[in-house]
């Protein structure tokens, strides 16, 4: 029975990541430990593989649908990868806790931040590179981290900071979460077990939905992706941070 709620939660992971270009790791890391019982750090490097592989499939399928900035998503992933590694070796000492209450925060205000965006130019401007070159770090840093492809940041740095239109903003966070992925799970690899038929098991049912999810992008605007986005992380926001608010307190 457990198997087959994970099934259906996963495939709903596969469809928001297909869908928004991001929520994979906050949404499969949960599933792996309290649904399926499986250990923090075990689950960490499965979430790991499960995300990163979708991610990367429904790159090349956006990739159909409104081109994928590859060159920006790569430099994305270039700016965090010091700090991917860092925050995967800092994971084994640090208690996680408030650091995700502070990710809850901001993906409240990132969220916040998609909702209220003007329309602005076309292309990217050059006043504001520092502030990719500083969310890069940071998303590679919580990436390495936390476990998490970062795609709810990934967004909207895309959108607000290099102009990218939303529906190709999706297609380049896979590309980015894909990396960042690889990147932490190599970081991770101290903690690396993986029950290879629980991966296949799960993996089918995501990339299944994540191919339906970037079917559903080419059916809506550019504007109801942007609002859906925003909505759906603020509210995963604020639940993370009346979780983790929640066990700060029971200490």
């Amino acid at each position: 029975m457990h198997l087959w709620l994970a099934v259906l939660l996963i495939a709903a992971m596969g469809l928001v990541l297909g869908l928004l270009g991001g929520g994979g790791s906050i949404l499969t890391l949960p599933i792996l430990v309290y649904i399926l019982g499986i250990e923090t750090h075990a689950a960490i490097s499965l979430a790991l593989i499960l995300v990163g592989g979708t991610a990367l499939v429904g790159t090349f399928l956006h990739q159909e649908a409104a081109p994928v900035a590859w060159k920006d998503g790569l430099l994305f992933v270039g700016f965090g990868a010091p700090l991917n590694f860092l925050g995967a070796d800092l994971s084994r000492y640090v208690a996680g806790t408030t650091l995700l209450l502070l990710f809850g925060v901001l993906m409240v205000i990132s969220g916040t931040a998609m909702l209220f965006k003007r329309r602005g130019p076309g292309g990217a401007d050059q006043r504001k590179v520092w502030p990719v070159v500083i969310a890069g770090a940071t998303v590679g840093f919580l990436a390495g981290f936390l476990g998490v492809g970062g795609g709810f940041m990934v967004v909207p740095c895309l959108v607000l900071f290099l102009h990218i239109p939303i529906k190709s903003a999706t297609g380049t966070a896979l590309l980015i979460i894909a990396a960042n992925s690889a990147l932490a799970l190599w970081g991770h690899r101290h903690s690396l077990n993986v029950d290879v038929k629980l991966l296949l098991e799960l993996v089918i049912p995501a990339l299944s939905a994540t191919y339906l999810g970037v079917k559903l992008t080419e059916k809506l605007s550019a504007q109801q992706l942007r609002l859906g986005f925003g909505v759906f992380v603020i509210l995963l926001g604020v639940v993370m941070v009346a979780t983790n608010t929640s066990l700060m307190f029971k200490r």
